[in-house]
């Protein structure tokens, strides 16, 4: 396994080249993507110490479920379907929030309860999979995860 910051330089040593196949209008959508998931989104969030877990500061206990159904070097660094759990992590774990909170606000009163199902989180991220802008920032994590992966094949 390369060290992180050896994958950190080798996907943003790649990232001017891909940006040639992406159409030009989504260039800031693929590249917010692209290091959103070399930073952020790496396959290495699977270790509770890799810098990626580390950079989530207090929010990095969110990962722990995560860790204990996805081990080191296992689905979670296994080319787009490692990328699809944690994008699926994410979305679950949102998801979860949200009723938690619309729960939990409802114990405290209708007003504050209904505040927060005005935002219609289902039906937001659904809005948001039917747009081009979607599909190429989770474009772009997908590929600084691949590079992530051929990085660690060869190293």
């Amino acid at each position: 396994m390369a060290l992180y910051k050896g994958h950190e330089k080798f996907n943003l040593l790649l990232l001017p080249p891909t940006l040639y196949f992406i159409p030009k209008e989504y260039l800031l959508f693929y590249t917010l993507g692209y290091l959103f998931g070399t930073f952020f989104l790496s396959p290495d969030l699977d270790l509770p110490q890799s810098v990626p877990s580390r950079r989530w500061k207090l929010l990095s206990f969110l990962w722990h479920p995560y860790r204990k159904v996805f081990k080191h070097r296992g689905l979670s660094h296994f080319p787009f379907l490692g990328t699809l759990s944690r994008l699926l992590y994410l979305l679950l774990l949102c998801l979860f929030l949200y009723f938690f909170l619309v729960g939990f606000t409802s114990l405290l009163g209708e007003g504050i309860s209904e505040g927060i199902l005005s935002y219609d989180l289902p039906k937001i991220f659904s809005l948001l999979s039917e747009k081009e802008e979607a599909f190429y920032f989770v474009l772009g994590i997908f590929i600084s995860d691949l590079f992530h992966l051929i990085l660690d094949l060869f190293w």
